[in-house]
């Protein structure tokens, strides 16, 4: 699986734009977004008081690759926006999860300065746009594109479909 960069918000500030709840409203997430979190093994995610400006970690993220750090990263940033409620978009915030990831802060700013992580973003939203892509989470298996959160036996019947195309395509 290849994770790619995709803006929920493009345009929003650098600071985020918040999302105060209305008197008397939780942090808890409704029931039906509660139960896929519970599905998924997230139990303690939490509706957010912020959107924040996703580019700058979009970027980083593109760092901890380079670094064979991804999945610690990404995991982190998920816990630390799901769960903790920090704003991902601010360089204080992903500095401290640089460091949570033994990912070296200075070399992704120094990296940053020549645009390259920038670049590679780019380069994603664009791929995701010329797929019609408008929403995560999407993924693109052969020549399937599923669009949403799907249940497990979806994925599995998508690659029997595909192991069977390919297996006909050999004779």
């Amino acid at each position: 699986m290849e994770w790619k960069a995709f803006e929920l918000r493009p345009g929003t500030p650098p600071e985020g734009i918040p999302k105060p709840f209305q008197p008397g409203e939780s942090n808890e997430l409704r029931a039906n977004l509660k139960k896929a979190a519970e599905d998924a093994g997230l139990v303690n995610m939490r509706r957010q008081p912020i959107t924040p400006c996703g580019r700058p970690s979009l970027e980083a993220a593109e760092y901890a690759k380079d670094m064979g750090k991804f999945d610690a990263y990404h995991k982190a940033t998920f816990k630390g926006f799901w769960e903790e409620g920090k704003n991902i978009g601010d360089p204080e915030v992903l500095k401290g999860i640089f460091e949570e990831c033994d990912l070296d802060w200075n070399g992704f700013i120094s990296s940053e300065r020549n645009g390259q992580y920038a670049q590679r973003v780019d380069d994603q939203l664009a791929e995701a746009r010329m797929y019609g892509i408008t929403r995560i989470p999407t993924f693109i298996l052969d020549r399937y594109l599923m669009v949403g959160t799907q249940p497990y036996q979806l994925f599995q019947a998508v690659i029997e479909r595909i192991q069977k195309d390919k297996a006909l395509n050999r004779l």
